[in-house]
């Protein structure tokens, strides 16, 4: 459960957790709800209904964040929610699938580094520093699986 938190709060740093509540709340009520968990729906008439999702950002994080038993017991509740939401490369980290994870990471990143040399982007530099990171990870990876 650890695990997931983690990439929860990690995704959540990404892409914001306004983002990350409005992909677990669709998921959530995709899924058919739970008892257990009261979450607000995010649309009203086609809008996106601002009120609840701050409402359900505040509930899903402070859950996430406590170590209570009623909030383990909506994370529980929650985690189907959470995981199908959760970008593939993301679901592939907490899964424990390292190599597809680090694979995805590292196309990810080339993709990002060629549009910044092409695009004479001012983070090309730091964006090719990230595709040689991720090539360093994915070799002490298959070095320590030997």
């Amino acid at each position: 459960m650890e695990r997931l938190k983690a990439e929860v709060e990690d995704w959540a740093l990404e892409a914001s957790q306004e983002h990350v509540t409005i992909e677990i709340t669709k998921q959530f009520f995709l899924l058919g709800g739970s008892d257990s968990v009261r979450l607000h729906p995010i649309e009203s008439d086609g809008a996106a209904d601002w009120r609840s999702i701050n409402n359900n950002r505040q509930k899903i994080f402070r859950w996430l964040r406590s170590d209570s038993r009623a909030s383990r017991v909506k994370v529980e509740a929650l985690k189907p929610a959470i995981i199908a939401a959760l970008p593939a490369e993301r679901r592939a980290h907490i899964n424990g699938d390292q190599h597809d994870y680090l694979v995805s990471v590292l196309l990810r990143d080339i993709s990002k580094a060629l549009i910044s040399i092409v695009l004479k982007d001012v983070e090309m530099v730091e964006r090719i520093g990230r595709v040689q990171n991720s090539f360093d990870a994915i070799l002490r990876n298959v070095t320590n699986h030997r």
